[in-house]
């Protein structure tokens, strides 16, 4: 596990193709690209241990995505024409209905290709899929599937990844500002033009351009980091924009000591029940899916312990890491009690997450 470092961050590139693992902006595909100029956050991933048989040193491994909050996975439906064997998509983590290993779609093992090579293989689970690239040769084809190695001798290329660790930096990320609609100067909503309503266009005002309507559920969490963990008494809205900069400074204004600073809140995204919570600093999905958000106050307790910053995919990892049991958290014994985000059961899911805001 030396190429994934629990609670790090990575970037898997392509043997073949030299390409990086993306997510898609659709919010559930996967795809092989160039990093360009600036490398962007869809090309990160957080990882996660999870270990099942400590006895054995059975250890799987979980890729959240750092722009998106999901995690990728395994799906059983065919590849598109022109890709090979099943899709990696990306899914939010909710617990099984059963226990069943395949019912955990997002389950990996790393297994290094060679001992004399920097190259790994990413299992899923216990099967015999593996992780691969598509578009040797028409790079249009560059969705990232699961399939069998098809192949006689040794393992293709296809399915070898190089594993690179992302660099610390110590400023934070800057939210991306908002884009100014066709023909129109640039307009910071708000207000009653913000996201909690339909925003005019035609001949009824300048306006700008309708985009369909998706969910927004929020929940503020207290000074200690807790929140209400059953989404469905979260408040809700409907959101008519992608902007992070224009929904950061709307989940403001609903809270109840908004003081007029754009910046005195920030957001976390949650990707399913069991998932944990990634920093919300660029713009939303052209999915409709509903959005669950946790609003925290800017200077709180508990996000001056999220020691992770964020800034062109440079990520700084804390030292800092909560490894208390349950029991020792409960009986107070805990050297680390002071670091605890999350007290009883939910500590364990989110308090060795230092992400930075």
């Amino acid at each position: 596990m030396e190429f994934f470092p629990d609670g790090g961050f990575v970037r898997l590139q392509s043997r073949a193709t030299s390409k990086y693992i993306h997510a898609d902006g659709d919010w559930y595909g996967v795809s092989v690209r160039r990093l360009g100029t600036v490398a962007p956050l869809e090309a990160v991933w957080r990882v996660q241990h999870l270990p099942v048989n400590q006895e054995e040193g059975v250890i799987f491994l979980l890729f959240q995505n750092a722009a998106y909050g999901r995690y990728l996975s395994f799906s059983p439906y065919r590849a598109l024409p022109g890709h090979r064997g099943r899709r990696s998509v990306q899914v939010d983590r909710n617990e099984p209905p059963n226990n069943l290993l395949n019912a955990y779609l997002w389950w990996w093992r790393a297994e290094r290709v060679d001992p004399n090579q920097e190259y790994v293989r990413l299992r899923y689970a216990d099967s015999h899929f593996l992780l691969r690239a598509n578009g040797r040769y028409l790079t249009r084809n560059n969705g990232v599937t699961v399939d069998r190695n098809r192949r006689r001798r040794g393992l293709t290329t296809m399915m070898q990844w190089t594993v690179h660790l992302v660099p610390a930096t110590p400023a934070p990320l800057p939210l991306p500002v908002p884009e100014a609609p066709r023909d129109q100067p640039l307009q910071i909503q708000g207000g009653r033009r913000g996201l909690l309503f339909r925003r005019r266009t035609g001949n009824r005002g300048p306006g700008v351009y309708q985009h369909p309507a998706r969910t927004i559920r929020h929940v503020r969490a207290n000074e200690e980091g807790e929140f209400n963990q059953d989404h469905t008494l979260w408040s809700a809205f409907a959101s008519y924009d992608h902007s992070v900069f224009n929904l950061r400074t709307q989940l403001g204004q609903l809270q109840h000591d908004w003081n007029g600073n754009m910046l005195g809140f920030t957001l976390c995204m949650r990707p399913g029940s069991h998932g944990r919570l990634m920093p919300l600093v660029t713009d939303l999905t052209r999915s409709l899916d509903t959005m669950y958000i946790v609003v925290f106050r800017t200077g709180s307790p508990v996000i001056s312990l999220f020691s992770c910053e964020f800034r062109c995919c440079g990520i700084s990892i804390s030292p800092d890491r909560c490894t208390s049991t349950v029991e020792e958290y409960e009986s107070g014994t805990s050297d680390n009690i002071k670091i605890h985000l999350f007290g009883n059961q939910k500590h364990l899911r989110y308090c060795d997450m230092r992400v930075g805001l």
